[in-house]
């Protein structure tokens, strides 16, 4: 009897787990730490000192999109918007350090994020499938070509390039914000 209760309690348990090394890969800075050192911290030699891994995050795109949070900086985001393709990123992070002003930690500016996508799905499946990057990523790309008329030249070629006919090419380059509801 002794043993049947035995059996029992390990039922209780459940099935033992083997450990199991986790493969850890190294976790590099995101998006809201290098705002941070630019908004806050301001270290002039913080770019040099980064990790290969770390100045793969620098996202030029998504740093001004998050310091142009702030509607005392929108402005100057704007400017450097413009421009933030052709600045190498250790010019561009001196050109904040020394634009923005030192902020205080408390201050909080929110991401104010979109509700809907205002592209035509088949148009990001293409660009997507064209730069080998993501449905989000594409969404960007299509956002700042879609801002010149050079850039939508080019999204009517990447359309082309897939065999769309310019009927279709109509209708994909569309935006959805454009529709009336």
């Amino acid at each position: 009897m002794t043993k049947l209760s035995d059996d029992k309690s390990d039922l209780k348990s459940g099935p033992k787990k083997r450990g199991r090394k986790k493969l850890e890969t190294p976790k590099g800075l995101g998006l809201f730490d290098h705002v941070k050192q630019i908004r806050i911290v301001q270290d002039p030699e913080y770019f040099k000192n980064l990790s290969d891994l770390d100045k793969k995050s620098f996202n030029h795109f998504k740093i001004l999109k998050a310091l142009s949070m702030n509607p005392a900086l929108l402005e100057d985001m704007a400017t450097i918007f413009r421009y933030f393709d052709k600045i190498p990123s250790p010019q561009l992070y001196q050109l904040l350090i020394g634009l923005i002003p030192a902020d205080y930690p408390k201050s909080f500016y929110p991401w104010i994020k979109s509700k809907k996508v205002p592209f035509n799905k088949r148009l990001l499946e293409l660009i997507s499938k064209y730069f080998e990057i993501s449905q989000k990523e594409s969404s960007e790309y299509a956002t700042l070509l879609y801002s010149t008329d050079k850039g939508k030249k080019e999204l009517e070629d990447f359309c082309r390039v897939y065999g769309l006919t310019d009927k279709e090419i109509e209708t994909v380059m569309k935006r959805n914000d454009d529709e009336k509801d």
